[in-house]
C-alpha cells in the first residue's frame, strides 16, 4: 500500500546516490497514531530529501531542482518537501546550510601546498588549489552555472558565504606593507578565466583549440597562470634600492 514515504510503484525508486545516507532503508515506516511521528524516521526523511538534492546537482544540474524531481529521487511524496521544509526555496536554504557543496578555504590551502616566502609562488598556488578544488566538484560548478543562468533561488543561497570565502584568500594574498594595487583585479580575471573554462568543459570539449577534456591541457593552462602571476609581481617589484613608492631609498 502506498505512503508518503513511500509511494506507489510507479518507477523503481533508488538510494543509491552520491549524498545517500548509508544503511537507510527504503521499507513503508511503522504506522503511528494520529498525532504521533516517529522522530528519527522524519529525520531519515529529511536526510533522504536533501541527499536528493546534492545528487540531481551533481548529476543532472540546477535546471532540473524541482520538487517533483527531488521527490521522485528521494522516494518520499512532495507533500513531505513542503511538510518538512516549506518548499523549495527553503528546502535549498536548508541544503546549502548542511550539505557540503563548495570547497572549503582549508581544503584550497591544502591543495596549494605548503606556503611559501615568495609571493608570486603563494598566489599561483592558491590560485591552483582553487581551480583544481572547483574542477573536482560536480556540484560548485553547477551552483555557478545557476547564478550565471540567473537561478535567483540559487544564487541567493551560495554567493554570500562565496564572496567571504574570496575575501578570506585575497587576505592571504597581500603582504603587510605592501603595495597591492591590481591584487584583486588580478585574482578576479584569472578566476573568472578558469572558471569558465571549467564550466565549457562540461558542456563542450573544445575552446580556441583546446581539448578541455585532456589533463595535458590543464597542466599548460596551470602554467599560463603561473607565468601571468609571476609577470604581476615582476611589475609591482619596486626597482632595486629603491621603495613603493619609486623613491630612491637613503640610510
Amino acid at each position: 500500500m502506498a505512503s508518503l514515504l513511500h509511494p506507489a510503484p510507479k518507477e523503481r525508486c533508488s538510494a543509491t546516490n552520491d549524498f545517500a545516507v548509508k544503511g537507510l532503508s527504503l521499507e513503508a515506516p511503522s504506522r503511528f497514531p494520529k498525532g504521533e511521528e516517529n522522530v528519527g524516521e522524519r529525520e531519515n526523511t529529511e536526510a533522504r530529501i536533501l541527499d536528493a538534492v546534492g545528487t540531481i546537482l551533481s548529476r543532472k544540474g540546477f535546471r532540473y531542482l524541482g520538487v517533483n524531481a527531488i521527490a521522485r529521487e528521494a522516494c518520499v511524496d512532495k507533500v513531505l518537501i513542503y511538510r518538512y521544509f516549506g518548499g523549495l526555496q527553503p528546502l535549498l536554504r536548508t541544503f546549502f546550510t548542511r550539505r557540503k557543496y563548495w570547497p572549503t578555504t582549508s581544503e584550497i590551502l591544502e591543495t596549494a601546498g605548503e606556503g611559501e616566502a615568495d609571493p608570486a609562488t603563494r598566489a599561483y598556488a592558491i590560485l591552483r588549489g582553487y581551480l583544481r578544488e572547483l574542477k573536482k566538484s560536480d556540484a560548485a560548478r553547477e551552483v555557478l552555472r545557476g547564478e550565471i543562468a540567473g537561478r535567483e533561488d540559487v544564487a541567493s543561497e551560495t554567493a554570500e558565504e562565496r564572496f567571504r570565502q574570496g575575501m578570506e584568500l585575497l587576505d592571504l594574498l597581500r603582504e603587510p606593507d605592501k603595495e597591492t594595487e591590481g591584487l584583486t583585479e588580478m585574482a578576479a580575471l584569472l578566476s573568472a578565466g578558469f572558471t569558465f573554462l571549467l564550466l565549457r568543459k562540461d558542456v563542450s570539449s573544445r575552446y580556441l583549440g583546446l581539448d578541455l577534456r585532456n589533463e595535458e591541457t590543464w597542466e599548460r593552462l596551470e602554467k599560463a597562470i603561473h607565468l601571468l602571476v609571476k609577470l604581476y609581481y615582476k611589475e609591482k617589484a619596486p626597482p632595486e634600492g629603491r621603495g613603493l613608492t619609486g623613491q630612491e631609498e637613503t640610510t
